[in-house]
C-alpha cells in the first residue's frame, strides 16, 4: 500500500480528526474490525456507510481507543492510503446537511484556535514553574478526548485573542443594575456582601451611577456580566434597557483572566479575590455555557452541605483535608414570560466561588490536575522531575491516596458524588509531593440517592430554594433513581475520561503498565474500605469491579445536539481486571 503523509503545517486538523475517530470507535458509532499486530498495536479497519477507513492504533483502559500518530486513512478503490477529511467522517455520523454542518463548523473551528495559538503564542519550553494562574492560560491543549474541544461557538478570532485564556489577556466586565422583581439572588447580608467584593469605591460609584438614572438599591440589584457575552446578547437586550429592567452602569471595576473554562474568571486585579462564573451563549465542548436559574440558586446550599459532610467526617476534615471551594453567592436574570424574550433564560447570572489561594499552606503549591498528564516541548512530561524525585510507585500510590480516596469516601460513607473530571480537580503539593486535593464546580454536577444517603437531614430543602426543583422526577437535578447512577458518575469523570490519561502517559512515557496504576488504584479502594469496615456493605453496592460499566457517549451527545440527557454505552471495566489481580 502506497502510504500519504500528512502536512506537519494541520497539525491542529489531525488531532481533531484523531479524536473524533477515537470517539466514534469508542462509542460504537462505526463497525470495524481489529487485527493484531503485536502487544502493542492493531490495525483498525472501519467500516462506514460510506467508506472503509483505517489507523493504527491499540486498547488502553476502560477500552479507550489510542490512535498512533496521525494514522487516519480512507482506503480508496485501488487500495491507496488517502487523506481522510473531516467532511468523509462528519459524512458517517449524520444524515442532514444541517446537522452536518453545524458538527463541521464547531470542527474546524477548533483547528482553527489550534492553528491561532500555535502561530501566535509564545509558549515556555516548561511549565513547571508558572503559577497555578498562569497555568490556567498556559494548558492550551483543552479537552484530551472530545474532538470539539476549542469548539467556542460564536468566537471570531479576535475574540479567541480578547476573552480565550492562552492570549493571557485582561478585561473589565461590564456591570448592570437589574430591576429585584426579575432577579434571583442568593446571598447573605446583601449589602455586606457587595461592599466586602466590591470595596467602598466600587459600591459608591455604582450607587452613584444608578441613582442618575433614577434608580435605587431597594429596587434593583447589580450583576457583573461577560463583555463577550454583552455584546453577542445585544439585540435581546434592547427591549431590557428600553423598559428599565436593565440599566447599564459605566463603570469600571477590577480586570479578569480567563481560565481553562473560558466562562469562570480570576481576579488579576486582586488574585486572592474569588473566582467569577458567568454566564456565555457558547457551546464548548459538548455544553452550552449559560447558568441555569435553579442551580444558580441552589449553588451555595450545595456547598455549605458539603462542608458540613466534610466537617462532620474525622478523615475528610482531618487526615484528607478535602478543600471543596464554595460557590457562596448567586445572582441571576430570570425574565418574565409575558414581558420578555425567552432567549434571555439563563443568560445574564454570575455565582462567585472561593479562591483556592484562600486555603493555601505557605509551603503548598497548586496546579490544575489537566496540567499532571501533558507532555512539555522539552519533551519530557509535566510531572518528570516529581517522579524521579520521588519514585513513580511512591509518587502514584501518593497521588491516589489524596485524590481518589476522598472522592471515594465521599460516594461510599455519605452517598455524595461529584463531578471529578480533571477541569474541577486542584492538587496542592510541596516541592511535587501531593498533599491535598480541591473540588470544585458544583452548582449542577452533584448527584445523590434517597436511599444511599447517609445523613438526609443535611441535605438541602431544594423545593424551597426553587420552583423547578418542585415534585421533579428523578434523574432530572441532583437526585438519582440508582445507585449505579452514582457509581457511573464518578468512574466516568474520574477514572474513564480523566486518570485513564495519567495512567496512558505513565505506560507510554515510563513503561509503567497501566494494568498496574488501575490495580493500585482498586487496591487504595480495597484498602480504604478495609479501614472502615463499617463501609463494606455500602461499597459492595456500587458494584465498581463489575466486568461491564456504563459511560457517558460525549461524542453522542454532541451529534443529538442535546445539552441535556441520558446518552451512554458500555465498556470493559478495568478496576475489574484489577481486582482479579489483587486476589
Amino acid at each position: 500500500m502506497k502510504q500519504l503523509q500528512p502536512s506537519a503545517s494541520k497539525q491542529g486538523e489531525l488531532r481533531v480528526r484523531r479524536q473524533l475517530v477515537e470517539a466514534m470507535i469508542f462509542e460504537g458509532l462505526i463497525n470495524y474490525e481489529e487485527t493484531r499486530l503485536d502487544n502493542w498495536t492493531s490495525i483498525l479497519t472501519l467500516v462506514g456507510q460510506k467508506c472503509t477507513y483505517r489507523c493504527e492504533g491499540k486498547r488502553m483502559a476502560f477500552d479507550r481507543i489510542r490512535i498512533k500518530g496521525d494514522s487516519v486513512f480512507l482506503i480508496g478503490k485501488d487500495e491507496t492510503l488517502l487523506e481522510a477529511t473531516l467532511e468523509d467522517l462528519v459524512d458517517e455520523l449524520l444524515s442532514t446537511r444541517k446537522d452536518k454542518d453545524r458538527l463541521l463548523k464547531e470542527l474546524h473551528l477548533t483547528s482553527k484556535l489550534c492553528q491561532w495559538n500555535d502561530h501566535h503564542l509564545q509558549m515556555p519550553m516548561s511549565r513547571r514553574n508558572s503559577s497555578y494562574e498562569e497555568l490556567e492560560s498556559e494548558i492550551i491543549e483543552g479537552h484530551p478526548y472530545h474532538p470539539c474541544f476549542k469548539s467556542r461557538t460564536g468566537f471570531t478570532i479576535d475574540d479567541h485573542h480578547d476573552y480565550g485564556p492562552e492570549a493571557k489577556q485582561s478585561f473589565t466586565l461590564r456591570w448592570v443594575a437589574v430591576r429585584r422583581s426579575y432577579v434571583r439572588i442568593t446571598v447573605l447580608e446583601e449589602e455586606n456582601f457587595w461592599k466586602k467584593e466590591l470595596g467602598h469605591l466600587l459600591w459608591e460609584d455604582l450607587l452613584a451611577k444608578l441613582a442618575v438614572f433614577g434608580g435605587t438599591f431597594e429596587k434593583y440589584t447589580f450583576l457583573p456580566v461577560h463583555p463577550w457575552q454583552w455584546h453577542n446578547m445585544k439585540q435581546e437586550l434592547v427591549e431590557l434597557i428600553e423598559q428599565k429592567d436593565l440599566i447599564p452602569l459605566n463603570v469600571k471595576g477590577d480586570y479578569y483572566r480567563a481560565t481553562q473554562s473560558v466562562r469562570t474568571l480570576w481576579n488579576c486585579s486582586n488574585p486572592e479575590k474569588a473566582q467569577l462564573k458567568c454566564s456565555m451563549n457558547m457551546v464548548n465542548t459538548s455544553s452550552l455555557r449559560k447558568l441555569h436559574s435553579h442551580a444558580v440558586c441552589a449553588a451555595p446550599h450545595i456547598s455549605a452541605w458539603l462542608k458540613q459532610v466534610i466537617q462532620l467526617d474525622a478523615y475528610l476534615q482531618k487526615e484528607a483535608s478535602l478543600i471543596v471551594l464554595e460557590e457562596y453567592a448567586g445572582i441571576i436574570f430570570e425574565p418574565n414570560a409575558k414581558k420578555h424574550s425567552s432567549k434571555l433564560e439563563g443568560q445574564l447570572g454570575t455565582i462567585w466561588r472561593e479562591n483556592v489561594r484562600s486555603y493555601m499552606k505557605d509551603e503548598e503549591e497548586a496546579v490544575p490536575f489537566t496540567v499532571l498528564m501533558m507532555m512539555e516541548i522539552d519533551g519530557r512530561p509535566f510531572i518528570d522531575d516529581w517522579l524521579c524525585r520521588y519514585g513513580t510507585e511512591e509518587w502514584i500510590k501518593r497521588l491516589i491516596e489524596v485524590s481518589v480516596i476522598p472522592v471515594w469516601h465521599l460516594l461510599v460513607a455519605h452517598g455524595i458524588t461529584v463531578e471529578a473530571h480533571a477541569q474541577n480537580m486542584i492538587l496542592l503539593h510541596q516541592n511535587g509531593w501531593p498533599t491535598r486535593v480541591v473540588l470544585r464546580d458544583f452548582h449542577d454536577s452533584i448527584e445523590y440517592m434517597e436511599e444511599f444517603i447517609a445523613d438526609r437531614s443535611l441535605v438541602p430543602d431544594f423545593e424551597t430554594i426553587h420552583e423547578r426543583f418542585k415534585d421533579a422526577p428523578v434523574d432530572q437535578y441532583y437526585w438519582m433513581s440508582s445507585v449505579e447512577a452514582l457509581r457511573e458518575l464518578v468512574m466516568d469523570t474520574l477514572f474513564v475520561f480523566h486518570l485513564s490519561e495519567l495512567s496512558y502517559l505513565l505506560e507510554e512515557h515510563y513503561g509503567f503498565a497501566e494494568t498496574h496504576f488501575w490495580h493500585q488504584v482498586q487496591d487504595g479502594i480495597q484498602k480504604h474500605v478495609e479501614r472502615f469496615p463499617s463501609l463494606s456493605a455500602r461499597n459492595e453496592q456500587l458494584q465498581h469491579t463489575s466486568t461491564h460499566i456504563y459511560v457517558e457517549s460525549l461524542l453522542t451527545k454532541k451529534l443529538q445536539n442535546q445539552d441535556e440527557g441520558n446518552f451512554r454505552h458500555i465498556v470493559s471495566n478495568t478496576l475489574a481486571q484489577a481486582d482479579k489481580k489483587g486476589k
